[in-house]
């Protein structure tokens, strides 16, 4: 996304049209965008994602997403996981977004239907399951035990007044995860793990947890630093 913005500037653009990581658009998608926002200010603690779910939608990401490419998706209603599972192919790696907190104080959604892509995990080469820092251990279970997710994502951001918390505010409640599942699963679960990664103490220590991957989101903002943070010998 960063790159994006500065391959935008360099040919001149003015208008940057913001999305988030997921493929449903909002119903005011299109409405005027408030320049300022209102949010909390934590101070040596994380930074506030605001930015809602705007973008171009499903079918749009299907075309622009390959099989081997994950293509994350969340829901607003409860018929959505069932709409998307329609429409994504059976070989469509995805990771499934659980916990947006930019829902508008939404109830939460129905997991019931997740079985719909969990069926056609081994056509998937990645069917992901993106968790709130705040899962309790019966909810692994039922996604893990019941629904048969094998790829976790820990974790989402933690929902705050003003939008989702980011930042190495989450790193306690990944920790916490990650012991759950090695805990519980051994290492019958991949996880990838993400929040507050900004060194390689960071990674280091998500790993040394028991960490298959890592996810990077709060070290884009210095995105000279990614590199430092990556193996390349081992894309």
């Amino acid at each position: 996304k960063n790159i994006g913005y500065l391959l935008s500037y360099l040919n001149g653009n003015e208008i940057i049209v913001e999305t988030d990581d997921d493929n449903l658009p909002k119903r005011n998608f299109f409405n005027k965008i408030k320049l300022n926002q209102r949010v909390e200010r934590i101070k040596n603690n994380g930074w506030i994602n605001k930015l809602g779910l705007p973008n171009p939608g499903i079918r749009i990401g299907l075309k622009k997403t390959k099989p081997n490419e994950i293509l994350s998706i969340a829901a607003i209603d409860n018929n959505d996981f069932i709409d998307l599972a329609n429409l994504i192919p059976a070989n469509q790696s995805i990771e499934i977004n659980l916990s947006c907190p930019n829902l508008d104080d939404k109830e939460p959604i129905s997991w019931a239907s997740l079985d719909r892509f969990t069926s056609h995990q081994n056509e998937r080469k990645y069917c992901i399951a993106k968790i709130s820092p705040e899962t309790t251990i019966d909810q692994l279970s039922y996604l893990i035990d019941q629904l048969g997710f094998k790829q976790i994502h820990c974790c989402n951001t933690l929902p705050v007044s003003t939008g989702g918390l980011s930042g190495k505010a989450l790193i306690p409640y990944v920790e916490n995860l990650i012991k759950l599942i090695r805990q519980n699963w051994g290492n019958s679960i991949e996880i990838i793990a993400g929040g507050g990664v900004s060194r390689s103490s960071h990674v280091n220590n998500y790993i040394n947890l028991g960490a298959n991957y890592i996810s990077l989101g709060t070290v884009c903002f210095r995105p000279w630093k990614i590199k430092n943070l990556i193996d390349i010998e081992s894309l």
